[in-house]
């Protein structure tokens, strides 16, 4: 039977082994890590990096801050998709930038409600656009360019129906139209691409006031 000196001497060379074990992981000499989940914890145990996988193909990485709430997700999907996504101290998604399968991309700032209030996006057929939202989400303001060169902005009422229009197209023409709330051409002017100028023209016949 071991003494208690025996037992104690043993005791003592564990921890001098695993000591030196210890010094081994805090340098870090790895080559390769290979896990599912991996995370990354603060001075106080909290978790603030965490990259995971998941069996439907899933892959993302995610930050925390100091309170353990989320506030960067980037992440990719079996699908093809890929997103970033930064979030506010309450963990509100504030700014989203993403790639879809078919090509198109995106990014979009949320104000602190939640509510979508900018969207700025680019389109597999050559479309690009900026969309402007009010806090009630309606679309406001709005600017395309198109693959055959034409290019144009619109001003929408709190009802989303188009007001103003300006654009330009491929072959040089520029043009400003106005309606009335039925969605009705009222105004127009522009030039032409021949140098001709169209003055402003509008409706001869409006509604008559009851």
């Amino acid at each position: 039977m071991e003494t208690i000196q025996q037992q104690i001497v043993a005791m003592q060379e564990e921890i001098k082994r695993l000591r030196e074990e210890l010094k081994v992981v805090k340098k870090g000499n790895f080559d390769t890590i290979t896990c599912k989940t991996w995370n990354v914890v603060d001075g106080d145990g909290i978790e603030r990096i965490s990259a995971f996988t998941n069996p439907d193909g899933e892959s993302g990485v995610q930050w925390l801050d100091k309170d353990g709430k989320m506030r960067i997700n980037a992440s990719t999907l079996a699908d093809g998709q890929a997103s970033v996504a930064w979030y506010d101290k309450d963990e509100n998604g504030r700014i989203m930038a993403g790639t879809s399968a078919d090509g198109s991309a995106s990014v979009s700032w949320n104000d602190n409600d939640g509510k979508e209030r900018i969207n700025a996006s680019t389109h597999p057929d050559g479309d690009a656009d900026v969309r402007l939202f009010d806090k009630d989400e309606k679309m406001r303001i709005t600017a395309t360019t198109f693959p055959n060169g034409n290019a144009g902005v619109a001003w929408l009422d709190k009802d989303e129906n188009q007001r103003v229009g300006a654009g330009t197209t491929a072959d040089g023409s520029a043009s400003v139209a106005w309606r009335d709330k039925d969605g009705k051409g009222r105004i127009g002017a522009g030039t032409r691409a021949d140098g001709t100028v169209i003055l402003p023209t509008q409706d001869q016949n409006p509604p008559k006031k009851p």
